[in-house]
C-alpha cells in the first residue's frame, strides 16, 4: 500500500510546487509528470495485482484461440489483443498499453475541463477510479473511450452535427469493448438536446439532484418495472441480469450511493441556485446518474458496473467545479482539506478491510 501513499503525497506536493492553475504551460507540466507517475506504477505491477488481471493475462497469451474459448468477451476487446499480439507476445506490453490508455484519457480529460487539477487527480486515486483500471480492465477502457466523446462535445460551448457524429465514434468503439458502456448514451443524449434550450436557464444543482433522487427511489421500490423496462428496450443484454450479476451487495451499494449522494449535497449548497454552465451541469447530470444506478444497485450487482461509468466525472469534474466556486480561501482551504482528508480515510479502509474489491495491495513490481 506504501506505493500508492507515495504516489498520493507525489500528486499533492507536486501540485503545491508547481502550480497548475496559473498557467496553461505548468498545467501540462503538471499532468505529463503525474501521468507518467500512474502508468508506471501500474504498468509495471505484477500480474497478481488485480482482480482480473490474471485473466486478461491469460487472454492474452491464449490470443490464437480465444475466439473459441472465450466468446462473452467483445470483439473489440479481441481485435485489441490481436493487434498487441503482433507487437510482442509479453503481456506487459496489455498492462502497459491498457494503463496508458485509462490513465492517459483521465489526465488530459483533467487537463482541459478541470478547474482544480490536483483535487482531480487526488479523488482519481483515493476514490479507486486509478484500481478500477488496475482490476476491470474492459471496463476501464471502455470508460476511456466515453470520456473522449464527453471531451469531445464539452470542448466548444455549440455543437454541430459533425461534432456529435465524431463524438459518437468512441462511444461506438467503447461498446465493442465493453457492451455496458452502452448506458452512456443516455446523457450524451441529454446532453445533445440540452444545447440551447431555454429551460437550461433553470438547470440549477438542486433540481439535478432531486430528480435523481426521485427516480433512485422510484426505481428502487419499482425494480420489477425497472427491469421489464430494461430487457424489452435493450434484449441483446439480458445476459447481464442473470447469473452471478443477478445478486447484490447492499450495504457495499448503499455506501457508494451515499458516498455520491454527500458529494452531491456538497455541490448544491455550494452552487445554491446558481445557473450551471455546460460542464457544471454535465457533472451533475453524471453524479445524478451515479446515484441512481448505485440505488439500484443495491438490488442486483450489474448496475454497479453502470455506475462505474459515471461516477469517475464526480472526482475528475464535480467536485473541482464545486470547490472552485468557493470565492473566500480560507473556507475554500477547510472544504478541500475535508475532502481530501475524508477522501484518504476512504482509501485506507477499503484498502486495509476490504482488500478483495481490487486486490491491488499488496502491490508487487512484476518480472
Amino acid at each position: 500500500m506504501a506505493v500508492y501513499l507515495i504516489q498520493v503525497v507525489l500528486i499533492l506536493l507536486l501540485g503545491l510546487f508547481i502550480r497548475p492553475s496559473l498557467s496553461n504551460t505548468r498545467r501540462k507540466s503538471y499532468f505529463i509528470i503525474i501521468f507518467t507517475i500512474l502508468t508506471v506504477v501500474s504498468g509495471i505491477r505484477a500480474y497478481s495485482v488485480g482482480a482480473d488481471t490474471r485473466n486478461y493475462v491469460w487472454m492474452f497469451n491464449h490470443t490464437e484461440t480465444i475466439d473459441a474459448s472465450y466468446t462473452r468477451i467483445e470483439t473489440g476487446f479481441i481485435v485489441f489483443l490481436k493487434i498487441l499480439h503482433v507487437f510482442s507476445d509479453n503481456p506487459r506490453l496489455l498492462l502497459v498499453v491498457s494503463s496508458i490508455i485509462c490513465v492517459g484519457t483521465a489526465c488530459l480529460f483533467s487537463y482541459r475541463l478541470s478547474r482544480n487539477p490536483v483535487m482531480s487527480m487526488l479523488l482519481y486515486v483515493l476514490m479507486g477510479a486509478y484500481f478500477t483500471q488496475m482490476n476491470v480492465m474492459r471496463q476501464a477502457m471502455a470508460l476511456s473511450l466515453s470520456e473522449l466523446s464527453f471531451l469531445i462535445i464539452l470542448s466548444e460551448e455549440t455543437v454541430s452535427r459533425k461534432r456529435v457524429l465524431h463524438a459518437t465514434i468512441p462511444i461506438l468503439f467503447a461498446i465493442t469493448i465493453h457492451t455496458i458502456s452502452v448506458v452512456v448514451f443516455i446523457p450524451f443524449i441529454i446532453l445533445i438536446r440540452g444545447q440551447g434550450k431555454a429551460e437550461n436557464a433553470n438547470a440549477t444543482a438542486g433540481r439535478v439532484f432531486l430528480m435523481s433522487i426521485a427516480i433512485s427511489v422510484i426505481g428502487f421500490l419499482g425494480y420489477s418495472i425497472v427491469m421489464f423496462i430494461a430487457v424489452k428496450l435493450f434484449p441483446m443484454y439480458a445476459k447481464y441480469f442473470s447469473g452471478r450479476w443477478s445478486d447484490s451487495n447492499y450495504f457495499g451499494s448503499l455506501f457508494s450511493a451515499l458516498i455520491a449522494i454527500v458529494f452531491a449535497l456538497a455541490g448544491v449548497f455550494i452552487f445554491d441556485n446558481k445557473q450551471l454552465n455546460k460542464t457544471q451541469r454535465f457533472a451533475a447530470i453524471m453524479i445524478g446518474f451515479s446515484i441512481i444506478f448505485s440505488v439500484l444497485s443495491m438490488r442486483m450487482e450489474i448496475w454497479n458496473r453502470m455506475a462505474g461509468m459515471f461516477s469517475i466525472y464526480t472526482f475528475l469534474l464535480w467536485v473541482p467545479e464545486f470547490t472552485s466556486e468557493i470565492q473566500k480561501i480560507e473556507y475554500r482551504w477547510i472544504v478541500n482539506g475535508t475532502v481530501f482528508f475524508s477522501s484518504l480515510a476512504y482509501m485506507l479502509v477499503v484498502l486495509i478491510f476490504r482488500p478483495e474489491w481490487t486486490r491491488v495491495v499488496p502491490y508487487i513490481i512484476g518480472n
